[in-house]
């Protein structure tokens, strides 16, 4: 495509063209039509949605929301500044930032599910801490990409985050140490390390404003470290359990003790007093850490989906409720406010210092989302007495499901831009496709009179040329599909030179990672020779012959290393070099492939229900295999012995064990063994029995009902009046009933631990006869159309009462009995029938039986009497 000098006019309608399509794409609210995006927002997170919210922290009000669909239904971490949003999808292990300075996606990073990672930011650095290997890196919080060398420390590393200082405090278990990083020309360096724990025991950390606090898990001291001091803090309750906020903010620090069922308060963490404690008032798995804000501890208690209040002294504060029950919460103090945000639920609560709520609606349920939807002020909530719960002002309801909504295309992140003489390589990710195909990408550039290119949807690069050598671009890429444009992708800025480019790198080797065991880890070694000249490295991974999948790495030295790529599939990499200058070489030849395999990922959904006096049955989801078959499960109680062993195709095992609450289960294949899923094991109980309908019929009741006897052997027997029939099947019907009868009927179920039961009442259906009614008219008769009025139905035996309705010869009429009352002649209307029987229909009114012809021979007689 031959590329022109574009007018200035037309680079104006270019720079217009790309702040529309960012207000667009971060979507507006109604009034915040100039939304301020770096300073006094929160970010938040809705799960079902897929969406991330930005809070105005002083209105409450929604100004931006940006859909991020290839995360929809996933757990999302939001880190954040004023100048950047990182989200870290945990269920897939990407990496994503936003450039809140130029509203748009600007880097992405594979990280994988396999180690305990975390990206940390403060202001514009922004760390790497893999606390799985102990490595710490700084990255560029735009591009994602290593700006410096890594720091490595004695594995594993517990917490991390920044203090109020810019300093970055880990704790390592292993020694016993609180760490405080900090950053000197662009290079992180330890500048404190204090003793805290008896090295070896395992620790919870908490950042404060200033410095750290350490519980030692293996005893009862709590370390208070900052710049000055560290001081010991006797806990009044052993600390086994503990668990703390990653930050406090203020002068009040808690930790939550759930095997205590106590939350361990110190009013002046600085002066380390007073230390005291209150009791835990959730129950529930998983327990989540308390938080103190404005002189009030926030409990959250996840099985009610409400966050209780308390002052430091233990006194009730109030209720706020969140959402429904097992409702998880994140609480975190940002901007002067408390946000409490639920992702599965539309809202969020934002609290001031001085305990005031008012809710956030995060996203509207309704299915009118347009690219600028409405953002709706919510009042705040008014201060209660002790003890009241907090209002909420809009009740919060978590929505049975979110409505489906047209989508456009996700972001084509990362934007890899390289620079050539005169001219620029832009290559990009795959974006997610959205409600449709994606049919095309855009790239657009402001400076040196701006530009736009389009290209199909199924290409991942374009070079752009006719560019100024010296004039440094930055690059948007958005992708198009039927629905509309999604949100752009940036590139670093980039500056074509006339300089000599590095000469091409060879094709560089990658290996499989292998643990202490010699057993792939999943994360793939890349390595080459190095180039002269150049000063970094470009490395892309290419997925059975598609780049974009996965994101490249920059780095300086000569070896990358890439986790999270995907299971079961064959990559290979190639290597770009650049020179101080940034112009870069051509790409090296691809690598050998490489396939990805690796350890099964922890089994899911792990549970267990006692089945007997020392059995129990204990069931989870089957394991990601990760490249290979799964081929056993293992399951083990909380010391670590072995229960059973399965097949890898059997998501059930039946236990012999003693007292058992907790198990482990992990999956085996060739690769070894997985990281363990745990969950809770339900102890017995009786049977709970629901019986949900009963109906009937002349001589039989039919009883539907259901019964939960855990995993424990049980019995049923479902009992009418004097009849049982033992089973457990439901429905079951009871016969040899009398008609017309109001039977007790009762579903009693027992297993080992008891016996549990549901009663109600149902009568049988009375005895019933059909009838014709029988008229005819004649001229010869003395009223010839007598019949065609319809022959009276009354509400009493007799024909002095209402006349309830008529009913036509011929119609056919249910009865259920007879009685002795008035006289009736049908005269010549029907065959001169005469008599005192009167039959009471189905609905309780009468009709003489004069006029009727039954379905049983006529025989009268024959029917019982009332």
């Amino acid at each position: 495509m031959k590329l022109h000098r574009l007018t200035k006019g037309y680079a104006a309608g270019v720079g217009a063209a790309v702040l529309a399509l960012a207000a667009t794409v971060f979507a507006v609210g109604a009034t915040a039509q100039q939304p301020s995006v770096v300073d006094g927002a929160s970010w938040l997170w809705s799960r079902d949605t897929g969406e991330a919210t930005q809070v105005n922290a002083v209105s409450g009000i929604v100004a931006l929301r940006q859909p991020m669909i290839d995360a929809q239904g996933h757990r999302v971490q939001i880190s954040q500044s004023d100048q950047y949003v990182i989200l870290h999808d945990l269920d897939t292990g990407r990496v994503t930032s936003i450039d809140l300075a130029r509203l748009g996606f600007s880097g992405s990073l594979e990280l994988g599910v396999e180690e305990d990672t975390a990206l940390l930011l403060d202001k514009a650095m922004a760390v790497l801490v893999d606390r799985t290997r102990g490595i710490v890196r700084p990255v560029d919080p735009a591009s994602l990409q290593a700006t410096g060398e890594q720091l490595r420390l004695p594995a594993p590393l517990v917490g991390g985050g920044f203090d109020r200082s810019g300093r970055l405090w880990l704790s390592v278990p292993s020694q016993g140490t609180a760490i405080a990083l900090g950053v000197e020309n662009g290079k992180l360096k330890v500048e404190q390390t204090e003793g805290v724990t008896v090295p070896g025991r395992a620790q919870a950390m908490s950042v404060l404003d200033d410095g750290v606090l350490v519980a030692d898990r293996g005893g009862d001291t709590i370390a208070v470290v900052n710049r000055q001091s560290t001081r010991k803090i006797k806990s009044p309750v052993p600390l086994a359990s503990a668990i703390v906020p990653t930050r406090t903010v203020g002068s009040t620090a808690v930790i939550t003790v759930p095997d205590e069922r106590k939350i361990v308060t110190i009013g002046n963490v600085a002066a380390g007093a007073p230390v005291e404690t209150m009791p835990l008032p959730v129950k529930g798995e998983p327990p989540q850490p308390a938080v103190t804000f404005g002189n009030r501890v926030y409990v959250p208690d996840q099985s009610a989906g409400k966050v209780k209040v308390y002052k430091t002294d233990g006194a009730p504060a109030g209720t706020i409720n969140v959402g429904q029950s097992q409702t998880p919460m994140e609480l975190e103090v940002r901007e002067d406010f408390l946000f409490i945000n639920a992702p599965e639920a539309e809202t969020a609560v934002m609290v001031d210092d001085d305990g005031k709520a008012s809710t956030v609606r995060k996203y509207d349920p309704e299915p009118t989302r347009t690219p600028t939807p409405d953002a709706t002020t919510l009042p705040s909530g008014q201060p209660t007495a002790p003890g009241e719960p907090l209002p909420a002002p809009t009740p919060t309801v978590t929505p049975t499901q979110v409505p489906v909504q047209p989508q456009r295309p996700g972001p084509p992140v990362p934007v890899t831009a390289l620079a050539g003489d005169g001219e620029v390589r832009v290559s990009w990710g795959r974006a997610k496709r959205g409600s449709a195909p994606v049919r095309s990408y855009t790239i657009t550039w402001e400076e040196d009179g701006g530009g736009r290119v389009q290209v199909d949807g199924d290409v991942l690069h374009r070079t752009i040329k006719g560019l100024t050598n010296g004039t440094t671009y930055r690059f948007r890429v958005f992708a198009t599909n039927s629905v509309g444009a999604g949100p752009p992708a940036l590139s670093q800025a980039v500056t074509p030179r006339a300089t000599t480019p590095p000469a091409t790198p060879a094709a560089p080797r990658a290996t499989s990672e292998l643990n202490d065991a010699g057993l792939p880890t999943g994360a793939v070694e890349v390595s080459w020779a190095a180039v002269p000249q150049a000063a970094d490295y470009v490395v892309t991974p290419i997925m059975e012959g598609e780049a974009g999948v996965n994101p490249p790495q920059t780095v300086s030295g000569t070896t990358a290393r890439f986790p999270g790529l995907t299971a079961g599939r064959s990559y290979t990499f190639t290597v770009t070099a650049r020179n101080a200058a940034g112009r870069a070489s051509e790409a090296s030849p691809p690598s050998a492939p490489i396939r990805i395999h690796y350890a099964p990922g922890a089994p899911s959904g792990v549970s267990g229900q006692q089945s007997g006096a020392n059995t129990y049955r204990i069931k989870w989801n089957a394991a990601k295999a990760n490249g290979v078959p799964v081929t056993s499960y293992t399951v083990r109680n909380s010391s670590g012995t072995v229960l059973a062993r399965v097949g890898g195709s059997t998501l059930t095992a039946d236990v012999t064990a003693t007292g058992l609450t907790s198990v482990t289960v992990t999956a085996g294949s060739s690769n070894g063994d997985s990281r363990p899923g745990t969950g809770q094991v339900r102890a017995a109980a009786a049977p709970q029995v629901k019986i949900v309908s009963t109906s009937a019929e002349m001589d039989s009741i039919t009883v539907r009902f259901t019964v939960d006897g855990g995993a424990a052997t049980t019995t049923c027997q479902v009992t009418v009046g004097t009849r049982t029939v033992d089973s457990c099947t439901s429905p079951v019907t009871v016969n040899g009933l009398t008609p017309d009868t109001a039977y007790p009927v009762r579903v009693r179920a027992t297993n080992f631990a008891g016996p549990g039961e549901a009663s109600t009442n149902q009568r049988t259906e009375s005895v019933t006869y059909g009838a014709r009614v029988t008229c005819t008219d004649s001229p010869s008769n003395p009223q010839p159309n007598f019949c065609a009025n319809g022959l009276p139905v009354y509400a009493a035996s007799n024909d002095d009462g209402a006349v309830r309705r008529r009913v036509a010869n011929g119609s056919r009429i249910v009865v259920t009995c007879k009685v002795h009352g008035e006289n009736q002649m049908a005269g010549p209307y029907n065959n001169n029938k005469e008599g005192d029987h009167w039959v009471r229909l189905t609905d309780g009114n009468w009709m003489s039986w004069v006029w009727l012809r039954f379905e049983n021979g006529d025989n009268v007689e024959a029917i019982q009497n009332c």
